[in-house]
């Protein structure tokens, strides 16, 4: 027997006031046809709770306006569905995917000069060598990078795609091992102070590349600026790049403590760069778990370590990764170590969030269709 809510139900299992439920019922009534939700209806099923959580996630963390909404939920609705239909029930059959959805993970830092970048670039190197198609979404807005530590030289960036409407695929550049990079610009005051529309314009964006790779890397910028947070809280996984510095370390703690507060369910891994070896790094790691655990109530995972090794600083002055250009050194086995932690499904895969783009053709349909 299908379960029945009340709105007070579905305003505790949704976290929406009653007010807003009645609201959302309204503006998006055309796209609940398959319920009877009115203002005297007093029961929900689980579609509908279902639905009201999408809603209020492209709302209210992804910063989507009604129309955004509106055009995703329409999206959704007009790809094919073949139903089964009984004299009370309507069940989707499944329907292959067509489109398929990448991992997303964000690499932050509390404090720069950590080699967070550095990291980025490498991890890219390292995935594709472990046969992985993979995108690098400099985030570092108005401070880009990562073109620098590819070797590659852009001729166009994500203000291009903001201020003048530019295709993505007029910015995207072609790195080393066949990695895409698109960058955020280099010396662009305005990038680093997005307004929330051209963050939603540039997420948007996202979604074409996020369709073509294995992984999409989404190299933000350092500290807690909002542009750094919301892309970070928008990846499916997080790794947050530390080292022995004190300062480092209080600040990797520190950024770990807010995106927590911004959404619980992340799942956050930690780097320790420019370590002496594994128990120097267990020892920065279990500190920084230690506190989160005692006053956060959430953990860390301890994806590894990158050992300090004159093959970076030398890699980073010719402008040429890691991987590629000393790939036996000691740095470059860590990076290969940490890869294969992070390409572990059962160690660092966020299984309590929803994708960062939600795979609407499944999540929406499922969510959409029924009693």
């Amino acid at each position: 027997m299908t379960r029945r809510y009340t709105i007070s139900e579905v305003a505790l299992a949704t976290g929406l006031e009653e007010c807003e439920i009645r609201f959302y019922e309204q503006v998006f009534r055309e796209y609940l046809t398959f319920s009877k939700l009115s203002p005297n209806h007093t029961e929900f099923t689980q579609d509908h709770v279902d639905l009201l959580r999408r809603i209020k996630d492209l709302i209210q963390k992804q910063g989507r306006s009604i129309d955004e909404v509106k055009r995703e939920l329409k999206g959704a609705l007009n790809k094919p569905v073949r139903r089964e239909v009984t004299s009370h029930v309507v069940t989707p059959t499944p329907v292959p995917m067509s489109t398929r959805y990448a991992r997303v993970i964000a690499v932050t830092s509390g404090k720069g000069g950590v080699g967070k970048t550095f990291f980025t670039v490498n991890l890219a190197m390292a995935l594709i060598q472990a046969g992985k198609r993979v995108a690098i979404f400099d985030a570092d807005l108005g401070l880009a990078n990562v073109h620098i530590l590819l070797g590659v030289k852009p001729r166009f960036n994500l203000r291009h795609v903001v201020e003048d409407n530019f295709k993505l695929d007029d910015v995207i550049v072609m790195g080393p091992n066949g990695v895409k990079l698109i960058s955020g610009g280099q010396g662009v005051r305005e990038m680093a102070n997005l307004s929330a529309e051209q963050r939603r314009t540039i997420l948007r964006t996202l979604d074409q590349v996020e369709r073509e790779v294995d992984i999409l890397l989404v190299d933000t910028g350092a500290g807690i600026s909002d542009n750094v947070l919301r892309f970070a809280t928008f990846a499916d996984e997080i790794i947050v790049v530390t080292t022995p510095n004190i300062a480092a370390a209080a600040d990797g703690y520190s950024i770990i403590k807010i995106l927590f507060e911004m959404e619980p369910n992340s799942k956050i891994g930690l780097v320790t760069n420019m370590v002496n070896n594994m128990y120097h790094s267990k020892n920065i790691y279990n500190r920084i778990n230690t506190t989160c655990q005692q006053y956060l109530g959430n953990s860390v995972g301890d994806l590894g370590f990158v050992v300090g090794d004159p093959h970076v600083e030398a890699s980073c002055q010719t402008r040429k990764p890691l991987m590629l250009e000393y790939p036996y050194s000691e740095a470059a086995k860590c990076m290969r170590a940490i890869t294969e932690t992070i390409l572990n499904d059962k160690v660092f895969v966020n299984r309590q969030k929803e994708s960062a783009f939600g795979d609407l053709m499944g999540q929406l349909k499922r969510t959409m269709v029924g009693m």
